[in-house]
């Protein structure tokens, strides 16, 4: 899947789970479903490929999204409603800002709610606007994850002026050519964000305490299951490995998931079934096979979860990739 469009671009869509993987410009991911239900999420996006795009998403399921970003471009979020989501280990708050640097590894536990603005440009864009609009250029969010806080009143104020923008930027893509270069108002708000970032106390990667740590242990445990996905993974196994009690896994994974160990795991099963089974005609799979090999052993019980949590039967999910 390209990164970018081709031409610069506008659009708001309603998506369901399964096409979410472009929610974000510049960052391709890969999308497991945690829970079963869900509406469709809002996705506005302008993007000018390589030199600016704005998304303002509303995200009404939670998942876990894996990708890597864009190695040219910054991006900077302005969060509404945090919901109880993290992205790169942050857990995000109402009405703060987080500087992603270039090049890197997103990773995000997206839960129902989670709202946001986020303007994405180059990094040489953004280090201009540092040196222009706060005076200097802040090394705390050169090269590495950053998060400041922002007075409830001046957060709606960003949030107010992003949306008007992409009203505007909306309503003149309907007749004409969107602009390559970020618009006037577009290079206001990034002066805004420097200025917030030069006079307040930056917080670097990741949190003290024991929420850092329920995080670290809660995703030392998401790479064990991915990589033994094909085999019986029982809890106190799972224990032992990350070196915590079971009480102590039960509560990483709900304080970072909202799930169970157990609920996480049947999810990353039938997500990735998902995938096989989208490719099984033409790998020459049954829907046996692809249960098996992402260590499915009772079909049964395998049919009537996929069905929760995907609205059809897997043989359904194999016959309609057949015919695409």
């Amino acid at each position: 899947m390209p990164t970018w469009p081709s031409s610069p671009s506008y659009r708001d869509v309603l998506l369901g789970p399964d096409h979410l993987t472009s929610a974000a410009s510049g960052l391709p991911v890969t999308v497991d479903r945690l829970s079963a239900g869900w509406l469709p999420s809002r996705i506005r996006q302008i993007q000018s490929p390589g030199k600016w795009a704005l998304d303002l998403p509303e995200f009404n399921c939670a998942f876990r999204a894996r990708g890597g970003f864009d190695p040219g471009s910054v991006a900077l979020l302005a969060i509404e409603r945090a919901s109880g989501s993290t992205i790169c280990g942050i857990p995000l708050e109402d009405d703060l800002i987080l500087a992603i640097p270039a090049g890197t590894g997103v990773t995000a536990t997206v839960r129902r709610g989670l709202t946001y603005a986020v303007a994405i440009v180059p990094t040489a864009t953004w280090i201009e606007i540092q040196s222009i609009a706060a005076g200097m250029v802040i090394e705390q969010i050169r090269d590495r994850l950053a998060a400041v806080r922002l007075a409830p009143e001046e957060a709606q104020r960003i949030r107010r002026q992003m949306k008007s923008m992409a009203d505007r930027l909306g309503t003149s893509a309907g007749g004409s050519v969107l602009p390559e270069q970020p618009p006037a108002a577009f290079m206001e708000y990034l002066g805004v964000v420097a200025d917030a970032f030069a006079g307040a106390d930056i917080r670097e990667t990741g949190t003290a305490g024991s929420t850092s740590r329920h995080l670290r242990q809660a995703s030392a445990a998401e790479d064990f299951i991915r990589t033994h996905i094909q085999e019986d993974i029982p809890i106190v196994r799972l224990c032992k490995e990350i070196g915590v009690s079971r009480r102590q896994l039960e509560y990483a994974f709900r304080t970072t998931f909202a799930v169970t160990p157990l609920e996480f795991i049947r999810a990353l099963r039938l997500n990735e079934a998902r995938r096989l089974l989208t490719t099984a005609r033409a790998d020459g799979l049954s829907v046996t096979a692809v249960a098996m090999d992402v260590g499915i052993t009772h079909l049964g019980r395998f049919a009537a979860n996929y069905r929760l949590f995907f609205g059809e039967s897997p043989y359904e999910t194999l016959q309609r990739a057949g015919r695409s």
